[in-house]
């Protein structure tokens, strides 16, 4: 029999009494676990008391289902009459599903201590649920906007895509999966810990695209200390954190020397961070029925050449410094045994400034190399957040009903210089065939590549006028505000020991741009077919929105075509674009019949639990979107002319972003868990994702081409059809133990283009065609013969895969008792070695996709090699 303890906010509770039938007793341990090794099959009766908290007896029943074990305590002197079930566990939950997860004690301690490790290994679990890894949601205690993540030490528990279909959330299950951390609270004595981490260059490996091995590694250091405030009833934790990351960026790209030779330019570019990470937090119990908490975190973090690497060179680089600063406030009032009441507020300041290395204009060469300064410019980010939200949990014999609020209000005051410094595009294209002395050839033309454009713009023969240059002008402040506010109602409904029902409505808008289409039904059912519960199968359905975040809004402000003017000019001269030439203006605007993405998802799955701690569970999504949001030209030119006659106003492309967009999806997930093996914990998945459409998941993303979505229903960018992943921990000999995170996931989708703009919508994304049988500008690729431009067939999008990545990270540790661990102050020593990426496996991160480029086909820039770093950590 095992479990977890926890107060009414959720909270781990350690060191609590735990008794099996007037027995055997055992305590929770620092993640609130506790654990009897032989309780025979049956019911039990179970006592449970901590410090402060009113005791509680509920009754358990053996065997446990894989439904988690949870003991909540009130807080002392409050009369509670136990209902069991949704505490004890003991029954089918509705909310489950297979992917979710609850991460505490020994497994949570497998996890990377750096925060930014930690973070990627999150999203990485997050990810089972179908949804990029980028884009999962992390939360702390309770709130509901992306926050960074607190240090592991002060984590009490972690829930990885909980139920994903409850009204409480917006966000689809394929559309990034959630992690919800939740700190722990101060304790009744005072303990502490100082640690320290190290990773020299010696022990790590160069980068796979380096030629040479540079200055890598990383410093961490910090301390925690919490306590009691007073004797009884206020504790605080604190900590404080810093690191110094020596880090190079590698460029690989094609250039050319003085003389106009192609040569290859690979250099380690130094990219070192400082970063500080602290916490505050102070719990206090204002009266028996009311628990205030309050708490700070700050990130304040410096970083250089950021923007360096690939065919990216050291010059387009700039430093970048950004903070975070959050306080929030949580009060919970248990009203009555049956009703809680959670308030939450938060304010949250963020911003970043960034100054380029360089401010000259920037020259990007299709598939070859990009110099000048940073398209950003000398910009400066600022963002007041305030969060309110509203819950009341009320519990009753058969319905577990909450009902709440989330408000959250920007406040965005933003220098927005991106491409104030201008940008000169070399694409490639036709051009006159050149003799050996430099002289074109009348008559004769060829299809070059934007180095071959570059080259001869920099010697100053024929072919080499830039494809386009462009720029903003105006001034760069952009002031608004946004509100959200999402109302919602979740029920889950007992209707018999063995069946589960859960009811969901949610309703979402916003303002910046307003859209009020958010009303998202949602319904749940779970059901034990044999009498042991060993089958638990689940089925949910429901709608659910998107949102317009606050870079959405901000993109629509920086080219509105007042106050900021986008200008274009095709075929320029180099160094003087505007000599002489026909101007092409951009706006952006949203459709005035803006609404948000709809999605409606299916999910279908199960969990059987096998004898000796082995379980599988499994997990179907099938998945529809409508509205989904896209950017169209809607007044392109209509012979494929940039200047030619157009729809609406000449010289004009207009950006409209509207719902014209569509999708599907098919998620399938896989899972095998062992828990109970005395040396050998561990869990094992795999999850296939089909996720078609054709907006790129991206409010900007614009087609080839405003008239027609031949070849745009593809893949989205990063999205691998298989991921595979796993984690373990093994208790070694002499006391080590030894754990392992495994990433495994398939080539990520990348586009195929060709550089320049064919049909002079102002995109240049355009993509090849198929050649024509004997046209001698024919380029042969694994898809066929293509050309850039007078081909056949629709090229479908995102056709380019990139090799497979695996990420194993592994850690082995050992700790020393250095007193009683029984003791008021317990001291320990744990030191331990941790590897990321441990099999030194290439994870290509970019292959060239331009047509015709020297990069084409070519991988030129990938993740991390092997990372390596030892640590000790002092407690007391």
């Amino acid at each position: 029999m095992a479990g977890t303890v926890r107060d009414t906010t959720g909270a781990i509770i350690p060191g609590a009494s735990v008794t099996l039938d007037g027995g055997e007793t055992t305590q929770s341990g620092d993640a609130g676990q506790f654990r009897f090794a032989c309780a025979a099959a049956g019911q039990h009766d179970l006592q449970v008391s901590a410090t402060s908290f009113a005791a509680k007896d509920i009754k358990v029943h053996v065997p446990q289902p894989k439904t988690e074990l949870v003991v909540i305590l009130q807080p002392e002197d409050v009369t509670t009459s136990v209902n069991v079930g949704e505490d004890s566990g003991n029954e089918v939950n509705a909310a489950a599903s297979g992917t979710s997860q609850t991460i505490a004690g020994d497994q949570l301690s497998t996890l990377a201590d750096d925060p930014d490790d930690l973070k990627r290994e999150l999203q990485q679990l997050a990810a089972t649920s179908g949804g990029l890894a980028a884009n999962t949601t992390i939360t702390v205690d309770g709130f509901q906007s992306s926050a960074p993540l607190p240090p592991k030490s002060s984590i009490a528990y972690i829930k990885v895509n909980p139920d994903l279909f409850s009204a409480e959330y917006r966000q689809p299950p394929f559309d990034g999966g959630r992690v919800e951390v939740y700190t722990r609270p101060g304790q009744s004595v005072f303990h502490g810990a100082l640690f320290t981490t190290n990773g020299s260059p010696w022990m790590n490996a160069r980068d796979p695209f380096s030629t040479s091995r540079a200055a890598l590694g990383k410093q961490r250091y910090g301390f925690e200390l919490n306590g009691p405030v007073r004797k009884k009833g206020s504790d605080f934790a604190l900590t404080l954190e810093h690191r110094t990351i020596d880090n190079y960026a590698v460029v690989n790209a094609i250039t050319l020397d003085d003389q106009g030779n192609q040569q290859n330019t690979i250099a380690n570019v130094a990219a070192p961070q400082q970063l500080w990470l602290a916490t505050a937090r102070l719990g206090w119990q204002l009266n028996e029925k009311n628990t205030f908490t309050t708490s700070y975190n700050g990130n304040v973090n410096h970083s250089q050449n950021v923007g360096v690497g690939g065919t990216s060179l050291a010059e387009t680089g700039y430093s970048s410094g950004t903070y975070d600063h959050t306080l929030r406030l949580l009060n919970v009032t248990t009203v009555s045994p049956k009703l809680m009441h959670e308030a939450r507020l938060a304010f949250d300041w963020t911003g970043e400034t960034d100054v380029p290395s360089a401010t000259t204009p920037q020259v990007q060469v299709a598939g070859a190399f990009t110099s000048g300064g940073a398209s950003i410019g000398q910009q400066r980010l600022h963002t007041f957040e305030i969060e309110a939200d509203d819950d009341a949990i009320l519990s009753t014999a058969k319905h577990l009903l909450k009902i709440g609020t989330q408000f959250k209000m920007y406040n965005v005051s933003d220098q927005l210089t991106t491409n104030f410094n201008g940008l000169y595009t070399f694409g490639g294209g036709s051009a006159p065939v050149l003799d050996a002395s430099g002289n074109p050839i009348p008559g004769q033309t060829e299809i070059i590549s934007g180095l071959e454009q570059y080259r001869r713009a920099k010697l100053g023969l024929a072919g080499g006028t830039p494809t386009a240059f462009n720029n903003v002008t105006g001034t760069p402040q952009v002031n608004f505000t946004q509100v959200r506010n999402a109302l919602y109602i979740q029920d889950t409904w007992k209707v018999r020991p063995k069946l589960q029902i859960a009811m969901g409505f949610r309703y979402y808008l916003q303002t910046s741009p307003l859209t009020m289409n958010g009303a998202t039904p949602r319904l749940g059912i779970a059901w034990s077919p044999d009498k042991k519960e060993k089958w638990q199968l689940h089925a949910h359905i429901g709608l659910f929105t998107g949102q317009y975040g606050t870079s959405d809004y901000q993109e629509l402000q920086r080219e509105d075509g007042v106050h900021r003017i986008t200008s274009t000019v095709y075929n320029p001269i180099y160094n003087d674009p505007f000599d002489g030439a026909t101007v092409i203006h951009s706006i952006r605007q949203a459709s005035p019949h803006l609404q948000n993405i709809t999605y409606v998802i299916d999910n279908l799955g199960g969990t059987h639990t096998f004898p000796h701690g082995w379980s599988v569970n499994t997990d179907v999504y099938w998945g529809r979107i409508w509205n989904y949001t896209r950017t169209l030209n809607i007044n392109s030119p209509l012979n494929d002319n940039p200047t030619g006659p157009r729809p609406i106003a000449p010289n004009l492309n207009i950006l409209q972003a509207a719902n014209s967009g569509q999708g599907k999806a098919n998620v399938e997930f896989f899972g095998i868990n062992q828990h109970e093996l005395k040396h050998l914990n561990f869990f094992f998945g795999a999850v296939r994702v089909d996720l078609i459409d054709n907006t790129n998941d991206d409010t900007f993303f614009t087609p080839q081409s405003s008239r027609t979505d031949a070849g745009e229903f593809a893949p989205r960018n990063g999205q691998g059809r298989w991921q595979i992943f796993g984690n373990g921990m093994l208790k070694l000999p002499e006391k080590l133990q030894l754990s392992t995170n495994l990433q495994v996931q398939s080539g990520i989708p990348y586009n195929i283009t060709t550089g320049f703009d064919n049909n002079g919508d102002g995109n240049f994304n355009d993509r090849p065609q198929y050649a024509p049988a004997g046209d001698p500008n024919a380029i042969p690729t694994q898809w066929g013969l293509l050309v850039s431009s007078g081909g056949i067939g629709a090229f479908p999008r995102n056709a380019g895969r990139t090799p497979w990545t695996v990420h194993m990270d592994t850690n082995i540790e050992r700790k020393f008792q250095l007193n009683n661990p029984k003791a008021d102050h317990p001291q320990s020593l744990t030191f331990n070695v941790r590897s990321s990426n441990l099999l030194n496996h290439e994870n290509v991160t970019s292959v060239g996709g331009v047509l015709g480029s020297p990069l084409f086909g070519r991988p030129y820039a990938a993740d991390n090699g092997r990372r390596v770093e030892a640590g000790v950590r002092y407690s007391f």
